[in-house]
């Protein structure tokens, strides 16, 4: 048979194993692309251009840049050693785009070469408006005003008036219990009046009742009772004609002096009188200091009427005077208390040292002579039963 000659179909196509240099170059090329992935190094850097733009979406798919909390320490930006080649093959260098390792890691290893962060950009300068607008919704809303705190169980007690004289006291000795009967005379009227003294029990009452032709003109009455400085009125009611009674109430308790027609309130001295009391109380102090009733001598007291009107009353003594009265004629000490206004109370007593000091004779105005109210006792006695 003839022998066919060894004919080589492929001339150029390897036989065998691949040599050696291809090996040692694939190689290489693993190591460097199994080194990128565990470096968190992109692989656009391992990568032909061309090769690297194709691949780069489905490089970043995989989200490597964190290293897991097994895998290298922050900051570490080192890449591993490559594999030294073979003398006779020429190395593929890799020069790899790191990841800049964060901020926060580099500060912790080494303060000196934190990086600096970018400076902010400058915002635009807002308008008052605007920045009235931010103010307003960035704030927090004032709390509400504290509701009004709730009006106090009792109200607060007003300033309590006050004279302006600094008043004394005195040693008083009552008068026994009678009922004085006066002729009655303002202007061309005439009438009737009648002081009853009653006290009795620490207690007293005083009443004044003057009539003209079968009218009654005037209604006066005083209770209370007694203290170290003489008469201590509780209550006072003036009456005019026909009209309502006021009422002066003299709280000792509380030391005022509170009125039914008024909101003013007066404080309580010690030896306050009322409008009517004053006659009793007078013949009292009189009577326990005698000395009073010499030139010069005064008596004074605060007196109250029912329309909130205090005053001090400065009764002076004005001499020794004789009267004439119902039955004859009276020796008498006469005390004037001189008004401090035009339309305050003049007030002239001629009072009887021998029958306890009590008025014989009396003449009340407010500064107009035809409004004077007089009275002059009726009996020669001056005291009726």
């Amino acid at each position: 048979m003839t022998s066919k000659p060894n004919v080589d179909l492929a001339p150029n196509a390897p036989r065998g194993r691949p040599p050696l240099a291809v090996l040692l170059l694939l190689g290489a090329l693993a190591l460097s692309l199994h080194g990128c992935l565990l470096e968190g190094v992109p692989i656009d850097g391992a990568l032909p251009p061309s090769a690297a733009g194709e691949r780069a979406a489905a490089v970043h798919i995989r989200s490597l840049a964190e290293p897991s909390a097994e895998g290298l320490p922050a900051g570490d930006a080192t890449a591993p050693a490559a594999t030294e080649p073979p003398p006779s093959v020429t190395p593929l260098v890799i020069r790899p785009q790191l990841t800049p390792p964060r901020a926060d890691a580099v500060a912790a290893s080494d303060p000196a070469q934190a990086p600096t962060p970018p400076a902010e950009p400058a915002q635009p300068v807002a308008s008052t408006a605007d920045a009235a607008s931010t103010v307003q919704a960035t704030e927090p809303a004032s709390p509400p005003a504290a509701a009004a705190a709730p009006a106090s169980v009792e109200a607060a007690a007003p300033v309590l008036r006050r004279v302006d004289r600094v008043v004394p006291t005195y040693k008083t000795r009552m008068p026994p219990a009678t009922t004085l009967v006066y002729d009655i005379r303002r202007g061309i009227l005439s009438g009737t009046g009648e002081l009853s003294w009653r006290p009795e029990g620490g207690r007293y009452e005083l009443q004044l009742r003057v009539g003209i032709a079968s009218f009654n003109l005037l209604t006066q009455i005083s209770q209370g009772g007694f203290d170290a400085a003489g008469l201590a009125p509780l209550r006072f009611t003036d009456q005019r004609g026909r009209r309502a009674a006021r009422a002066a109430n003299f709280q000792r308790e509380a030391r005022k002096i509170s009125y039914s027609g008024s909101h003013d309130e007066y404080a309580l001295p010690d030896g306050a009188q009322d409008r009517l009391s004053w006659m009793i109380q007078l013949p009292a102090v009189l009577a326990a200091e005698p000395r009073r009733a010499v030139p010069g001598g005064e008596v004074l007291m605060v007196v109250s009427g029912a329309r909130a009107d205090v005053a001090v009353w400065s009764f002076a003594f004005v001499g020794v005077e004789t009267i004439a009265s119902g039955q004859g004629k009276v020796r008498t000490l006469r005390f004037t208390r001189t008004p401090q206004s035009p339309r305050d109370v003049l007030a002239d007593v001629w009072l009887d040292p021998a029958r306890h000091h009590f008025p014989v004779r009396a003449r009340l105005s407010h500064g107009d002579e035809d409004d004077v109210l007089e009275l002059v006792l009726r009996t020669p006695d001056g005291v009726a039963p």
